[in-house]
């Protein structure tokens, strides 16, 4: 089997043979060179072709460490080598096949150019216009879209230098993507397959939901063996859904409602409702926000953590409507998991008659300058701590009557 390759010497490997030298412009976006490479490999009879960007080189090992892969998949990509004598760049190291995974790659790790791709795969997708005015982004996603397609760990490519970052428009690209089609990552409970919405926008979260979980699983899972199922669940502070899915689906729960002011974190929860067959999900007071009194406020970005870390700050020009608990839930309640960025005693304080009136099983964020005001709350009502779980930034508490 002949390789066609671009201005790059390779060793023959099995199941190679014979590499086809290819000269192309430099200047011309990916997908325009992945296409010619691929036409003059066509040409020289190459059933693959092996693509490194300008600036690169291939390794001496390449065709070596994707001669396995090339037995199953179309596309192949690898990591990079930098610096001299080569070593694997670390933000390059992630290994992948699912193309969900994708975006979380491109913003947080590396992708790259440098690609081994059967002739005849990008031949089609050119044909079919997935490479026309698309950039560089766009053409990985079509790639990763349309064929079988693996990142490896192994550097495939080296350059004396680390590539630059992912540019602020491409960032930007890709985010704008996410909230029209956010990446459905799947994570397996028992017997049953859940999905959650990746947004690139919930760092912390979507990292341990792009390895299969769901974030916090370890809490979550201790509070489905101690609380059991059948739970009626106000989720104050809903953000995507990753704990609404965990409590309506392997929790089992009666019934979820979700709180959630934040429009595209409710936007993106609501999805993941639907995508799960969730009837179980009450979504009526999406989009309310729960305080300790009626309130108009706006929303404050973290940048650094995300959609989840958003603060909401009294402002009576602000678009988010804030209420007490007390005036939104007027039903039964068994458990209240309440996440709202050290407004959590402002929640408290406008749930006075939800809980003194069902005394629920509370679990709860506390922020360092909420503590004090926490403790002195637990005694004035008579809560006690079951567990505390702290083994992050922050402190997550389990609170429960003291009669319980």
């Amino acid at each position: 089997m002949r390789l066609a390759a671009n201005d790059a010497t390779l060793a023959a490997a099995e199941p190679f043979g014979a590499v086809e030298a290819v000269r192309l412009p430099d200047a011309a976006p990916f997908g325009t060179r992945l296409a010619a490479l691929a036409g003059a490999a066509r040409q020289q009879g190459c059933k693959w072709l092996f693509h490194t960007p300008p600036g690169e080189t291939p390794s001496p090992t390449a065709l070596d460490r994707v001669a396995l892969a090339s037995l199953h998949y179309d596309i192949v990509f690898g990591a990079l080598a930098t610096g001299t004598p080569p070593a694997l760049w670390r933000p390059s190291r992630l290994a992948f096949d699912a193309a969900e995974r994708l975006p979380h790659a491109l913003l947080n790790w590396w992708v790259g150019q440098t690609v081994l791709a059967r002739t005849d795969t990008i031949l089609r997708l050119a044909e079919a216009g997935h490479f026309d005015d698309a950039d560089a982004v766009a053409t990985l996603f079509a790639l990763w879209a349309h064929a079988r397609t693996v990142k490896l760990a192994q550097p495939l490519s080296e350059r004396p230098d680390e590539p630059e970052p992912l540019q602020t428009e491409e960032r930007g690209a890709i985010l704008a993507r996410l909230a029209l089609d956010p990446a459905r990552l799947a994570v397996d409970w028992g017997d049953r397959r859940y999905f959650l919405p990746y947004t690139g926008r919930n760092a912390g979260i979507e990292r341990q939901q792009t390895r299969g979980q769901f974030f916090e699983a370890d809490e979550l899972a201790w509070l489905s063996r101690r609380l059991g199922p059948g739970r009626v669940i106000a989720d104050i502070g809903a953000n995507t859904g990753n704990h609404t899915i965990f409590f309506a689906g392997p929790m089992q729960a009666a019934r979820v409602i979700p709180f959630e002011p934040l429009p595209d974190a409710a936007a993106m929860l609501s999805r993941a409702v639907a995508w799960n067959r969730l009837a179980n999900v009450d979504l009526s007071m999406l989009h309310h926000g729960v305080g300790a009194r009626p309130l108009a406020m706006r929303a404050e970005r973290s940048e650094r953590g995300g959609l989840g870390a958003t603060r909401l700050v009294e402002d009576v020009t602000g678009d988010i409507k804030v209420q007490p608990l007390d005036a939104l839930l007027t039903g039964p309640v068994d458990f209240l998991k309440i996440d709202v960025e050290a407004m959590e005693m402002d929640v408290l304080s406008g749930a006075k008659g939800v809980i003194a009136r069902n005394r629920p099983a509370i679990f709860i964020e506390v922020a360092e300058i909420t503590a004090d005001a926490f403790r002195i709350w637990l005694g004035e009502n008579d809560y006690g701590v079951e567990r505390v779980f702290s083994d992050k930034g922050h402190t997550n508490l389990l609170v429960l009557p003291r009669a319980a």
